[in-house]
């Protein structure tokens, strides 16, 4: 008999203790179809899950291999399901496969219990009768005792659709309210591995509204990739200056991947970063020009959260209404709010975050090593855009990328220039025929793939050119409002049915929502203790330095082959059977390619095949012939004696294989790797308290922080007691770091359900949708300045929506103490929800299911008779323009966010546009409509006056006939100029149809072209009349008073009233946030940068050489 082991701890079990068999028959029909034994402690287990002590909502803690999964679970949900209530069983995504098959087979036999999966998201498409189906199939599943196995994000929907009904399609809104509340009052769940299922970062959002873009454009996210060129250099710098403070990896011209080696080495980093930044400026930010005092104050308002009231006047009087507020409010974000310290620190490339291959261009959370997530997005958009512009530089463009880019280029004003500053670095590695733009040919696909492309796929230069034209011009959107749910919402209200889970971990039992609690059997208390018994058992205290002689990282093929010399270091030792790669160590290889490299270098005749995880979370076994099956049909599955085994770190947890008795495994650690991560991976070894043992492998980056935070000398070895305390110490900052998250997903929660409670009444009174639904909306998109220099108007108190005598005020006052003492700052409740909001937003990382533009119902187009009128006549009607027809073309842009933005009323009298022209789309109130804003390309101009007035394509073709037969009026075709060598149209003297119209004075071209959001101009002297017309300084003048003139150039009225200059300048504040909105509207947020205008808005002074 070969397990032995497993013999006994039968044979120890007489069975049918604390249970008859009368009494649970289905229990005995579960031993009889899987041939086992239901021991006391499962029975004491299930009989708490099925009925907990407190009488409430109540998760339990078993220790790894007792059978919660195989035999609990099972034991409870056939217990549950009585025909009175649905039985739910709530698991994990990489769980969800192996528990429908599991549990189909041991309770679809002799039991013979139906399991359901019901996967509904926002893309399922609803209509009352889907939703009767659905109704009917959950009921089915209710009266045949069924089981219904979902996962988290397949439950929490129902709520969010419907009161996305009550906006969208309101005909359904009360079916979907109803069939919640159903579910709320007859689902029973059960949770597996409920610390994971209720992880404080796991977030369902439905965003509302219309997208638009974030706001900041273009200047936010090229103020991150200058900074990150600054990371680049300064981390060289440190790492020459200490080598042992921080590594830098780079390999060719590879943007460096950087590990921090020392505690203090990211705030070092900071630091230099910060230094280059006050003494050379950054890319629009001339720090070195401005004088002592604004110099001093704005590295204060980048660095510190804390400002002084002095220093923030300082700026808001100094940059105030300017664009070098935008870039300092980015800075500010990454160094006084830690953003660039979390996505650098915090965030392991691959692990964490990445690109996902199919869904979006943008960067996503990764659930572990190279499992990118199919829905969850960053929080954060600043987040959003350092990991999106990291993950490029690491990961290069591929072929189609580049092509893309040079496709764009062809379109660019001077794209010798741009294709000189992208080769520059690595101009010496190519060829002489290609070191110029002349000589790069797209057809020559071969030279392109082979030659062009190895080359450049890395160059920074170019990965910043795509990342802004294509990334993030098309994906740095947001929406205006939300709905969101969180795990606060998972487990049962007071009252209704309850919810009752179990896991092997309880570490996070504080991060618990309050409506559920953990509740150990007393004989259990014991489990963590134990379990760190096991790690601490001289068989398993081994740990192994896995870095080189140089003292760097190991490659893939490196730590295979150490894995392999651990089993040859001792005589007596077994040979390493299994590597869990929880640390996430291996980036660089997929799971399969990893089991055959294993086991191609293992010489043992014993071993035959290498068992692994693929890309459907299926077992899969490989022979030393390379043959590959699934485990379940292979004959390897009764010899895992003959196997090495790879778990990867997305399974190492909630994986039951059978292991022979004497199995020895090697576990990674890694960066911020947590104690219950870490005794989940090891306890996939279900034999750890008998004879099975685990090693230990410590990566340079762990080494040097187990030393630093546990004061190890440099000469004692690391032994599994010192992992333990390392790992704990990464689970209480864990535990730190996710607190104000936490509070405020609860606080929300509580806000929520008291509204719910009214909007169920309103729906079972048959009342339509009112305030309520609305207000469970939440804000999504804010501006730069609310995101990190909110005023008290944008400070909520998170009582403003708790009602005194709410049952739950107990709880909202536990949360805000909760938040209390985590700022540590002794402030009124009003203000801590935004702090709070503050401090975690970088930390947030959110299950989103984005809601791409709908389908808009197009405006149906319609020729007003004043429009003909000016056709025939070259006026309007009476002498005067009428409202219903048309408007001021600047007015058109209200409802834009050049309606954001100030400028004066009134602006370009004399140029109109018509309602066709402005309307596109029927949207909602208040929603945003910079994506369906027309470019004016037809412009109606007279013979009696100078006023032009905008039409739309319809309109143009419908008076075509008119303006050929009159003589009073003109039909000019006209484009703004986006790129240098095209020729301008703001004359509006080419090919017009119809009489001959006086030429458009200098104003009324000024104002077109800036309508129309045209990039160059054609002299100097046009340069300078549009700077005077936006009151901007041109050159140098004398006696200029202190505080006359902005940091920008723009000259203030009572300057100009004072000098007598520009008196002609409608702007009465700073244009260039004005300008810098409608130019960014009319290039959709890229390309203008290195244009005539694009330096006007970066405060530029351009000298007649430029022209």
């Amino acid at each position: 008999m070969r397990d032995l082991d497993g013999f006994f701890k039968e044979a120890e079990n007489p069975g049918y203790e604390g249970w008859e068999p009368s009494d649970h028959p289905t229990w005995l029909l579960l031993e009889l179809e899987q041939n086992i034994t239901i021991r006391k402690r499962q029975v004491e287990v299930a009989g708490q899950m099925i009925q907990p002590d407190c009488d409430g909502n109540a998760l339990l803690q078993l220790n790894m291999g007792e059978g919660k999964t195989t035999v609990i679970t099972g034991m409870t949900v056939v217990h549950l399901a009585d025909g009175r209530i649905l039985v739910r069983l709530i698991v994990l995504k990489p769980l969800l496969r192996q528990s429908v098959n599991d549990l189909s087979q041991r309770l679809g036999g002799l039991i013979n219990r139906r399991i359901y999966h019901i996967p509904v998201s926002r893309n399922t498409e609803l209509d009352d009768s889907t939703i009767r189906k659905l109704h009917s199939i959950y009921d089915k599943c209710l009266r045949d005792r069924g089981i219904l196995i979902a996962l988290p994000e397949h439950i929490l929907p129902f709520r969010l659709l419907g009161l996305d009904a009550a906006e969208s399609t309101p005909n359904i809104y009360p079916s979907l309210i109803k069939f919640e509340h159903w579910l709320r009052l007859n689902c029973r769940d059960i949770i597996d591995e409920s610390d994971e299922v209720l992880d404080t970062k796991f977030q369902l959002v439905y965003t509302m509204g219309t997208q638009k873009s974030i706001d900041g454009l273009g200047s936010r996210w090229e103020t991150t990739q200058d900074l990150l060129h600054l990371v680049s250099t300064q981390a060289k710098r440190l790492h020459q200056d200490d080598p042992n403070c921080i590594e830098v990896d780079q390999t060719g011209y590879r943007y460096p991947l950087l590990r921090f080696l020392k505690d203090d080495a990211i705030g070092r980093l900071l630091r230099y970063i910060l230094q280059a930044i006050l003494e050379n400026g950054i890319p629009g930010l001339p720090f070195n020009q401005w004088t002592t005092k604004v110099k001093n104050s704005a590295l204060k308002f980048i660095k510190d959260l804390e400002l002084s009231k002095e220093d923030e006047a300082t700026v808001r009087d100094e940059f105030k209404d300017g664009v070098f507020i935008t870039k300092l409010l980015v800075l500010r974000g990454h160094f006084a709010y830690g953003l660039l310290r979390f996505s650098l620190a915090n965030k392991r490339w691959l692990v964490e975050y990445g690109l996902h291959p199919s869904r979006c261009l943008m960067a996503v959370p990764y659930h572990a090593k190279g499992v990118p997530s199919e829905n969850a997005e960053f929080g954060h958009p600043d987040v959003a855009v350092t990991l999106t512009c990291l993950s490029y530089y690491y990961e290069g463009l591929q072929v189609k990328q580049l092509r893309t880019c040079f496709l764009l280029l062809s379109k660019e004003n001077d794209p010798s220039t741009v294709y000189h500053n992208w080769v520059a670095p690595c101009v010496h590695d190519l060829p002489s025929s290609l070191r110029t733009y002349s000589g790069v040919n797209l057809e020559d696909g071969m030279t392109f793939k082979m030659v062009l492309f190895p080359i450049l796929r890395y160059q920074k230069e170019i990965l910043d050119f795509y990342l802004s034209r294509v990334v993030f011009s098309r994906e740095a959107k947001e929406f205006p409002r939300k709905l969101s749910s969180s795990a606060w919402d998972i487990p049962a209200q007071r009252g209704l049915q309850l919810t009752t889970g179990f896991s092997g971990t309880n570490d996070n039992r504080s991060l618990l929502p309050l409506s559920i609690c953990q509740r150990d059997l007393p004989d259990l208390l014991h489990t963590n203790a134990m379990v760190l018994g096991y790690l601490l058992r001289d068989c398993n205290r081994q740990c192994v330095l896995a870095q080189d002689e140089k003292g760097h990282q190991l490659g893939v093929d490196q730590l295979l082959k150490l894995v392999l010399s651990c089993g040859e270091r001792s005589s007596t030792a077994q040979p390493v059977r299994v590597l869990i790669d929880v640390g996430a160590q291996i980036l660089e290889a997929g799971n399969q390619s990893v089991a055959e490299k294993w086991l191609s270098i293992t010489p043992d005749d014993e071993v035959k095949a290498a068992i692994f995880f693929n890309e459907n979370d299926e077992l899969m076994v490989i022979d030393r012939d390379g043959l590959i099956e699934t485990l379940q049909s292979s004959p390897f599955r009764q010899r895992l004696g003959a196997c090495l085994v790879f778990l990867d770190q997305h399974h190492s947890r909630g994986v039951d294989l059978k292991l022979p008795a004497t199995t020895r495994a090697a576990v990674t650690l890694g960066p911020r790797l947590t104690k219950d991560k870490l005794v989940q991976a090891c306890n996939r070894l279900r034999g750890l308290a008998k004879r099975q043992s685990l090693l230990f492998l410590v990566p340079p980056e762990v080494s040097h922080n187990m030393r630093s935070l546990l004061e190890i000398s440099s000469d004692r070895d690391f032994t599994s007691a010192d992992v333990l305390r390392w790992s704990m110490l990464q689970t209480c900052d864990a535990l730190d770091n996710l607190r104000p998250l936490w509070a405020n997903q609860g606080l929300q929660y509580y806000r929520k359900i008291a509204l719910w409670d009214l909007l169920v009444k309103d729906v079972k009174e048959s009342n339509p949708p009112t305030q309520v639904a609305i207000a469970m909306q939440e804000p999504e998109g804010k501006t730069l300045l609310q995101h990190y220099l909110p005023s008290d108007a944008d400070r909520v108190s998170a009582l403003d929506d708790i009602a005194p005598d709410d049952p739950n005020i107990e709880e909202v006052r536990v949360l805000l103490d909760a938040l209390r003492s985590t700022t540590g700052q002794a402030v009124r409740s009003a203000y801590l929800h935004e702090e709070q909001e503050r401090e975690i937003a970088s930390e947030v990382e959110r299950e989103r299911e984005v809601a791409r533009p709908p389908n808009y119902i197009p405006h149906k187009h319609r020729l007003h008779k004043d429009i003909v009128y000016f056709a025939k006549f070259g006026k309007f009607p009476g002498d005067q323009p009428s409202r219903s027809a048309l408007t001021l073309a600047f007015e058109g842009l209200t409802n834009t966010s050049v309606g954001d933005t100030e400028y004066p009323d009134g602006l370009g009298p004399g140029l109109y546009a018509s309602w066709d022209f402005i309307r596109t789309v029927q949207v909602r109130e208040n929603d945003i409509e910079d994506e369906f804003c027309k470019a004016p390309h037809w412009v109606l101009s007279s013979v009696h006056n100078n006023d032009l007035l905008i039409v739309s394509q319809y309109e143009a073709n419908a008076v075509l006939p008119i303006i050929r037969r009159s003589t009073h009026s003109r039909l000019n075709i006209y484009t703004a100029r986006f790129t240098k060598p095209m020729r301008s149209f703001g004359n509006l003297d080419f090919f017009g149809i119809g009489s001959g119209c006086p030429m458009p004075t200098q104003r009324m071209r000024c104002c077109l072209e800036l309508f129309a959001g045209s990039l160059y101009f054609d002299n100097f002297e046009e340069y300078k009349y549009f700077r005077d017309f936006l009151g901007l300084l041109t050159g140098h003048y004398e006696n200029i008073p202190q505080g006359g003139i902005t940091s920008e150039g723009f000259v203030k009225f009572f300057t100009r009233f004072r000098l007598r200059w520009p008196l002609d300048s409608p702007f009465m504040v700073n244009p260039l946030p004005f300008l810098a909105a409608l130019v960014d509207i009319r290039t959709r947020g890229g390309g203008y940068q290195q244009s005539h205008v694009g330096s006007v808005i970066r405060a530029i002074q351009l000298t007649p050489e430029t022209f």
